[in-house]
């Protein structure tokens, strides 16, 4: 028996060649996930009684009992593994629109080794993949699995109509809505995506289908509300008796329309063309996530007359800058490393900006 090898992405593909009982050659593709981080580390064994942190149960005219097409199990893998990363971006707080690859911390606490394909309709478990020595993430099952159960929820609340009034992270609808594609009906109709009861986490099953993913889309071209925070220079918007508007002109971008209670006039009024900072409901554009309005609920006067200058003089400590630009600390040092695909060579890439400035 001999093997040829090559790898696609986080997969690896292993040719096997066999002898069959009429002596012809055979290659047989065997697939083996892993993270590409593990490269020259020796992972753990791991027991046969481990349990999957997420299972998919995947139905449709071509799939078999225990079998799935390497194309479909490929694409599988990575909408799925890229759902977990915008869920697990979404509850540390961190964009989950953003270009360049997912932080470390994430990666290597939600990474996802595919460890088992079952029979029926072929049913895929994953478990955590093995974390390099020094680069453990807190609590890194505990936090898989609010990961992956938070996203079954999600799914079981759109596809039961429950979640219309439940706001939901942008970069987390965009992931369903790319996973939900494998589900359009003509080689795969439908997945489970399967959160295990494990600990105090009961089992959830949310199932992605057609209707899922247009209800994912509907949430994804409507204007989103959330919290934020605007500072600029108060001024006045069209007037109206019957309205309470106002705008703020922000030192970058454009003015934003705001809207305030009746109680809120008369300090409006002391403030105009002062520059102040406001905080409230924000409405943000489908798609663009541009902040297209906000409703008022608190404004402050800020200590200077040019945005800023006041602040640069004021003597604030690191730790109140830290809480007014609302600055998290980081959980592990691994935070601070990565940024560059590890599978890229920074050199060539280099080279390349260099050559075509030219």
């Amino acid at each position: 028996m001999s093997s040829n090898s090559f790898r696609y992405a986080n997969l690896s593909v292993v040719l096997l060649k066999t002898q069959s009982p009429v002596n012809e050659n055979r290659d047989v593709p065997i697939i083996i996930l892993r993270n590409p981080q593990m490269a020259g580390h020796t992972k753990k064994k791991r027991t046969t009684g481990e349990k999957p942190l997420l299972t998919l149960r995947v139905k449709g005219p071509s799939v078999r009992s225990g079998r799935v097409s390497i194309p479909d199990l490929i694409r599988i893998c990575q909408e799925a593994q890229n759902s977990v990363n915008r869920q697990a971006e979404a509850k540390e707080g961190f964009k989950t629109i953003h270009p360049g690859p997912v932080k470390d911390s994430i990666r290597k606490g939600c990474t996802l080794d595919l460890f088992r394909i079952g029979k029926g309709s072929t049913t895929l478990s994953f478990v955590s993949a093995d974390p390099q020595d020094g680069f453990d993430f807190p609590n890194q099952k505990t936090f898989a699995c609010e990961v992956i159960s938070a996203i079954a929820q999600t799914i079981k609340s759109l596809g039961n109509g429950k979640g219309a009034t439940v706001e939901l992270d942008a970069g987390v609808l965009q992931g369903l809505y790319a996973f939900g594609g494998i589900a359009d009906g003509k080689r795969i109709t439908e997945i489970d995506w399967i959160a295990p009861k494990i600990g105090a986490h009961r089992r959830v099953v949310g199932k992605v289908n057609k209707l899922v993913r247009e209800r994912v889309a509907s949430r994804m071209s409507s204007p989103s509300k959330q919290n934020a925070q605007v500072d600029g220079i108060l001024d006045m918007a069209d007037f109206k008796p019957s309205e309470f508007k106002c705008r703020i002109d922000p030192a970058i971008g454009a003015a934003v329309l705001c809207t305030f209670e009746e109680r809120d006039a008369s300090i409006i009024q002391s403030l105009m063309r002062e520059p102040v900072r406001v905080t409230g409901e924000g409405t943000f554009q489908a798609y663009t996530r541009r902040l297209e309005s906000l409703h008022i609920k608190t404004i402050e006067r800020l200590p200077s007359l040019s945005l800023g200058e006041g602040n640069f003089s004021a003597g604030t400590s690191l730790t109140e800058l830290a809480l007014s630009q609302k600055t998290k600390p980081i959980k592990s040092i691994a935070e601070l490393s990565g940024g560059f695909p590890n599978d890229e060579n920074i050199d060539t890439f280099l080279e390349e900006i260099y050559k075509a400035r030219k």
